[in-house]
């Protein structure tokens, strides 16, 4: 937005999300997407490998703070599909629990790569009710969305926060002001402010 017209922005050019240098193996995960399912209760991790082959197996654990409850292996691209306990504690912005992920991309049994991650089991969908009233729910339950527009604008980086600090203070504030959710508005956040959001227990 370098030429801004038709409203008061200030105009904005630059990088604006996280950059930074690592070093990885030639055969490294690339990028994870997260699953749940709490009505099958199954947890997906597709998991993208640069310079794929016939011979890599990913391999997934699921911690529950030190404590192993499940584990799954794929082959050749496939997603692993993990089998999550009955009890398994679901996300929600008064209990935002999340579980642990260790994710290993094997060739010929030797762990080339490895990644930490996270994963919430919760379900966002929609019912009408008696009175043919669409509700937003979470969890198969009712759930009143409580929350405000977030244009994500700083006074000392426009686009950009001054720091993770001030990143995660923002969603705090948010949280003791009594929002359940945040809607952001026209914007993609660097990934650790999503991070943040869902150990908090912010809605998106």
């Amino acid at each position: 937005m370098s030429n801004p017209n038709g409203i008061w922005y200030t105009p904005v050019t630059g990088i604006w999300q996280t950059v930074w240098l690592e070093p990885v193996a030639e055969q490294h995960i690339a990028n994870l997407r997260i699953t749940p399912n709490i009505d099958n209760l199954t947890l997906t991790i597709d998991g993208s490998i640069s310079r794929p082959s016939d011979t890599r197996l990913l391999r997934v654990k699921v911690y529950d703070g030190e404590v192993l409850i499940s584990s799954g292996e794929s082959i050749n691209g496939c997603p692993v599909v993990i089998n999550m306990p009955k009890d398994s504690k679901l996300w929600e912005p008064s209990s935002p629990f999340l579980y642990s992920l260790k994710v290993s991309l094997l060739t010929n049994g030797k762990i080339i790569d490895e990644v930490d991650s996270y994963a919430a089991m919760r379900k966002y969908s929609t019912r009408r009710d008696d009175k043919g009233i669409m509700r937003l729910q979470l969890n198969n339950k009712d759930l009143f969305q409580f929350g405000l527009l977030d244009q994500g604008w700083w006074p000392d980086g426009l686009y950009t926060a001054p720091t993770d600090e001030a990143l995660k203070y923002d969603l705090i504030k948010t949280k003791d002001l009594g929002f359940n959710m945040v809607r952001k508005h026209i914007k993609v956040e660097p990934a650790r402010w999503y991070t943040h959001a869902d150990q908090l227990g912010l809605i998106v």
